[in-house]
């Protein structure tokens, strides 16, 4: 399925953005006692045998074993890298702080789309893409808060996880949705495994219910995330990452009670009406 809904693949990604940040929050909590690596492992390890069932159910057997092998692997690697870094990066700053460097990734998924994806980009969205990065830029001025270094390694999260973004939209037109999921989860647990005796940290009981959390809700972020590529292109629904900031937001002051200040608020708004800018511009030129 290619560009035929996007007002659902828009639905998809925003819902898919709550479920993230919440995610993010419970992982922040994992991280004062887990290594990244350990979180990201176990976050796979459920996921995949989670999912095993379901793409038999809907898929069959068959639907196990990966189409374009070589992009599946980078894929996996990308969002390994990605994710594992942003797990890393929210031990130093703040999960807003995080989310908001991140957003490198839709800038890059957006501006690339003509030469990676084959989807135009105009004039007035190359216009919104520079004027939500300039928003980003307000977001995160020169007076950064916290540990500098949390800032660098979630912009290089960024950078890996537009690579994801772009791989799973090539992705999206051979392989089903749950499958596509479970392939990446899948692979991305395989390239972990051999240097576990690096990262790994037992799971204790205590945070067994934590984790269940954790581990629910990375499940369903992902299937709705690649759903949303499954069913608008990327340079209409990659806007509505910017979402997952409002989110984050929310989730730092009821877990952490952390609130971006007046700049940063102005910043957020500047970003979020980019986004939104695009994803109607694009709309109205599908429409039309």
């Amino acid at each position: 399925m290619h560009s035929t809904n996007p007002t659902f693949g828009i639905s998809l990604m925003i819902a898919a953005m709550a479920v993230n940040a919440t995610k993010d929050g419970m992982a922040k909590l994992l991280g004062v006692s887990y290594t990244p690596l350990t979180i990201l492992l176990i976050q796979f390890i459920v996921t995949s045998v989670v999912l095993v069932p379901l793409v038999i159910h809907n898929n069959g057997a068959r639907a196990l074993i990966p189409n374009r092998l070589t992009v599946q692997v980078l894929r996996s690697f990308f969002v390994a890298v990605g994710v594992g870094m942003y797990y890393w990066a929210i031990n130093f700053i703040h999960i807003a702080d995080a989310t908001a460097m991140v957003f490198v990734a839709p800038l890059i998924v957006t501006a690339l789309s003509p030469w990676v994806l084959g989807e135009p980009l105009g004039m007035r969205r190359t216009i919104a893409v520079i004027i939500g990065f300039l928003g980003v830029l307000v977001i995160l001025r020169p007076t950064m808060e916290g540990d500098r270094s949390g800032y660098f390694i979630a912009l290089a999260s960024g950078v890996f996880l537009a690579a994801f973004y772009m791989a799973s939209r090539k992705l999206a037109d051979t392989t089903p949705i749950m499958a596509s999921t479970f392939h990446n989860s899948f692979i991305a647990m395989i390239l972990l495994l051999p240097f576990l005796a690096l990262y790994w940290v037992p799971p204790k009981m205590d945070d067994l219910a934590l984790l269940a959390g954790f581990t629910s809700l990375a499940t369903i972020g992902q299937i709705l995330m690649v759903g949303a590529f499954s069913f608008a292109g990327a340079s209409i629904i990659s806007p509505f990452l910017y979402t997952q900031i409002i989110w984050a937001t929310t989730v730092g002051y009821i877990l952490f009670e952390t609130l971006p200040d007046q700049w940063g608020w102005v910043g957020i708004a500047i970003v979020a009406s980019a986004g939104v800018y695009i994803a109607i511009r694009e709309i109205k030129l599908k429409e039309s």
